[in-house]
């Protein structure tokens, strides 16, 4: 019940900050998002895991509010993330009917974290917190002029705790689409 009370508390503030905002940008801003990725811990084997999002995008800065679960090992985490992002617009390619777009961005929020084996009669040790959590991420975004409402994503990620509890590295890969 906490982690879906901070999950609600992300998603209303992005929508009020949308809804604030949408009369005075452009349509299609609105975006729901996922993604994929492979996953790296610290003191723990590669795992993978995936992300969802809802958010918003005012021309180069977009936020959102992202629920993710990973696993690897001995280990499983769900983060509550708000996030901000900088798309590099500037930059972008249009010669084959395909944007490119760099970006970067950061994110704070909540992990809640799980180590040990569950049923495993030779593992006793179980450890559950829930921690502040932060993370930074950067990437390139490929829209075609086909489909401009799609956006693919290829990124990293960072996200770390702060108890150390979690240094992830994450290589993903998803899509948005904007309404």
């Amino acid at each position: 019940m906490k982690h879906s009370l901070k999950a609600l508390a992300i998603l209303a503030t992005m929508a009020a900050t949308s809804a604030i905002a949408a009369p005075y940008s452009q349509n299609e801003n609105f975006y729901v998002g996922g993604s994929g990725d492979l996953t790296w811990p610290r003191n723990a084997d590669m795992g993978g895991g995936g992300n969802v999002a809802v958010g918003y995008r005012f021309n180069d800065v977009r936020v959102e509010g992202e629920i993710g679960y990973h696993a690897a090992d001995n280990l499983h985490y769900i983060t509550y993330m708000g996030n901000v992002y900088y798309d590099f617009n500037q930059f972008t390619k249009t010669h084959s009917g395909w944007r490119i777009v760099p970006y970067v961005g950061a994110g704070i929020g909540d992990a809640a974290l799980h180590l040990g084996r569950n049923g495993s009669v030779s593992n006793t040790f179980h450890h559950n917190t829930d921690t502040f959590a932060y993370q930074g991420m950067a990437g390139v975004t490929l829209v075609s002029d086909s489909m401009p409402r799609v956006d693919w994503t290829l990124g990293y990620r960072y996200l770390n705790t702060d108890e150390d509890e979690i240094q992830a590295s994450n290589i993903q890969a998803g899509v948005r689409y904007h309404f």
